[in-house]
């Protein structure tokens, strides 16, 4: 209903701590590429279906290719959702935010492989990586140090430091920037946390803009009848319109394979309107939940609150309609088969709420279609809005009027409406309809459901 083009924000917030972090592999492995694995077979990739993640991005360098590779010589990069418009439609969003939990968990499996190679000391103490601050092959994306310690006969540490000089090294008591902990049991349960400094990562500020992300926390438990990743993402202070964001992936390992698998939540805390008018004070909410069956069919519900939405007809002679403050519940539900002309069995978009909050300038009559200058009477006319004379004098007319019905014909407009899709399909009245009618969303961004007091310590205690 809304469009952001021209500005992939969230992805970028996303993939804006992954990038660099690709490289660890070469950074600490002084023997190079190891794709031994880890000594006790442990992964906590969860096999996220490709069409809940956009699939494997393979178009990123052949450095990180190779900086990432383990056995499957596969990178830790996904597509994700449309870096033009991430937020076209529900299912976007899905995609744009659990590829984050994909990029993530395949890292923490290459770090794991790393610390438990035979190459690598679990003595606590710090040493240097091959990247020499002072040599003329430095690299700021690598660490310079790194630590790994056993903290208990099932807990493994490791730490990564960035940006220091040999002669000037960090210590047992500096905060790494890149820090991961894992505790296996016997039993085969793992639980873990993974922080990384986005800001520390990046010393030198070579790539850092506004809208990147401080820090990142993921935490992660995997036993017999579950896997589950809860990650964190928290916001510069000078991003101009979202705090942060959290998005949890649970995947039952009970449950019939080509039903209810895996769930998907997602939360963005917002500081700003995507797109800001006067007469529009409100913050929008946005948040989403997807489900799949272990193939990749699933189905997911996004809702937008309180979103505003200038409607500007023509710059040139500055025709608008006015600005709008809506919400709508967006239903997408997609096939496992991405590659198809239609990959959705069902797209049903419902705006429940609109009002008018000021600023037309639409002249009453006199408009034209071509070119497109139209006035208040030609719209009303349209069959294709179907909103009868009078409309715009007598409903949606005042400020907080109710214009409800003019944003839902325009959203479902058999041609779309700002590339997005009109409705279509029908509901499939199966296992994923059950799964979205009884939905709960996520209600908190932070760790504690407060603030990010401690979200981002550098410890984890099992």
């Amino acid at each position: 209903m809304f469009t952001i083009k021209k500005t992939p924000i969230l992805s970028r917030l996303v993939l804006g701590l992954s990038l660099p972090l690709m490289l660890i592999l070469s950074g600490c492995n002084d023997q190079g590429e190891s794709d031994s694995g880890s000594s006790s077979g442990m992964s906590i990739s969860m096999a996220i279906p490709d069409s809940m993640t956009g699939g494997r991005n393979t178009g990123v360098s052949a450095s990180l290719v190779a900086a990432s590779r383990r056995g499957s010589g596969a990178p830790c990069a996904f597509m994700g959702g449309d870096d033009e418009d991430p937020f076209r439609n529900g299912y976007e969003i899905t995609k744009t935010l659990v590829s984050g939990i994909s990029t993530w968990t395949c890292v923490a499996d290459n770090v794991i492989i790393i610390a438990n190679s035979e190459t690598i000391p679990h003595d606590g103490e710090i040493h240097e990586t091959e990247n020499n601050r002072q040599s003329e092959t430095y690299d700021p994306d690598d660490p310079t140090h790194y630590s790994v310690s056993d903290d208990s006969s099932t807990q493994v540490t490791l730490r990564l430091y960035y940006g220091y000089d040999r002669f000037a090294p960090p210590t047992t008591s500096t905060d790494p920037q890149f820090y991961i902990s894992w505790n296996e049991q016997e039993s085969g349960q793992i639980d873990g946390r993974m922080i990384i400094d986005g800001v520390g990562v990046d010393k030198d500020k070579i790539s850092r803009k506004q809208e990147d992300p401080t820090f990142m926390r993921m935490d992660f438990t995997f036993n017999d009848s579950e896997e589950k990743a809860d990650m964190f993402l928290r916001f510069d202070e000078s991003n101009p319109w979202a705090e942060g964001f959290r998005i949890i992936v649970t995947k039952d390992l009970t449950a019939n394979l080509l039903q209810h698998v895996f769930t998907a939540k997602g939360l963005i805390d917002m500081k700003a309107q995507f797109l800001p008018v006067s007469g529009i004070s409100e913050l929008p909410v946005v948040r989403m939940v997807a489900v799949s069956d272990v193939f990749g069919e699933g189905a997911a519900i996004a809702e937008f609150n309180d979103v505003s939405l200038p409607l500007e007809l023509n710059s040139d002679t500055g025709n608008h309609l006015g600005n709008y403050l809506f919400s709508k519940e967006d239903r997408y539900y997609f096939d496992a088969n991405q590659s198809s002309n239609e990959p959705w069995d069902w797209i049903q978009k419902t705006i429940s709420v609109a009002q008018y909050r000021g600023g037309r300038t639409t002249p009453a009559t006199g408009g034209t279609w071509i070119p497109f200058d139209p006035s208040l009477d030609l719209l009303e006319a349209f069959e294709g809005l179907d909103l009868g004379t009078g409309y715009f004098d007598s409903t949606c007319n005042n400020i907080n009027a109710d214009c409800t019905a003019l944003l839902n014909a325009i959203h479902h407009y058999s041609d779309g409406f700002a590339g997005q899709e009109p409705n279509q399909g029908q509901d499939p009245q199966d296992w994923r309809s059950t799964a979205l009618a009884n939905v709960s969303y996520i209600d908190s961004i932070y760790p504690n459901d407060m603030n990010w007091d401690g979200a981002f310590d550098f410890s984890f205690t099992p």
